[in-house]
């Protein structure tokens, strides 16, 4: 288990850089945190694209919006991904490379009951589920806690939309007030440490943190 680096900016501004595995990227994202969302732009940079993303959510910690774009050699994709007042997830994919630019537009209703997307790769869409369902708190307390939720997954870099069922279960805390939580989804099975404020230090298959501010 790695130390937990210091939390500078509990709800509040955080500056914060992840490397990646596989592919080998750099991830950063400016995240603004308040009592009960949050606000936040990104990118990440690998050797074939760069991709970058803005996400807001509304109380408590549920997603609003979120617009990504993937840039290539000779290509991009584009993806705007919104839930409405009523739960409605709604969808505009525009992409370019080869022939005709293409603009799709979906409704996904099989999102229904979903709260949160989750960008693929991006450590930081972990947050909202695990702020919301206090997972760090009862992970803290030594309780038991098992959420299993739906969330917007999307692709990455095809950035297509499907839903995904995931299950969080609280963990133990670790240095500096943070917690280690599990994560599954499918057969994938992950552990991942998170901060006090609920940002990702340690996602050994998507992220380790290099940087805070």
């Amino acid at each position: 288990m790695t130390d937990v680096l210091p939390s500078f900016s509990v709800n509040g501004y955080n500056l914060v850089g992840w490397t990646g595995p596989e592919p080998v990227r750099i991830d950063v994202a400016s995240v603004s945190l308040r009592a009960d969302q949050l606000s936040a732009h990104g990118s990440s940079a690998t050797e074939d694209y760069v991709l970058t993303y803005r996400l807001a959510t509304e109380p408590p910690w549920i997603t609003r919006r979120l617009d990504v774009r993937v840039d290539g050699d000779g290509w991009w994709r584009r993806l705007t991904l919104e839930r409405d007042v009523g739960g409605r997830w709604s969808s505009r994919t525009e992409a370019t490379g080869e022939g005709e630019p293409v603009t799709t537009v979906a409704e996904h209703d099989e999102l229904e009951g979903a709260l949160d997307c989750d960008l693929a790769l991006c450590p930081l869409t972990n947050t909202m589920p695990v702020l919301r369902h206090g997972l760090l708190e009862a992970s803290r307390a030594g309780e038991r806690r098992r959420v299993d939720l739906t969330t917007a997954w999307v692709s990455v870099p095809e950035l297509e939309v499907v839903a995904s069922a995931q299950r969080y279960d609280s963990g133990v805390p670790v240095a500096g007030g943070g917690a280690q939580v599990r994560y599954q989804a499918g057969a994938f099975v992950e552990h991942i440490e998170f901060d006090v404020d609920g940002l990702v230090v340690s996602y050994p298959s998507i992220g380790q943190r290099f940087a805070h501010y």
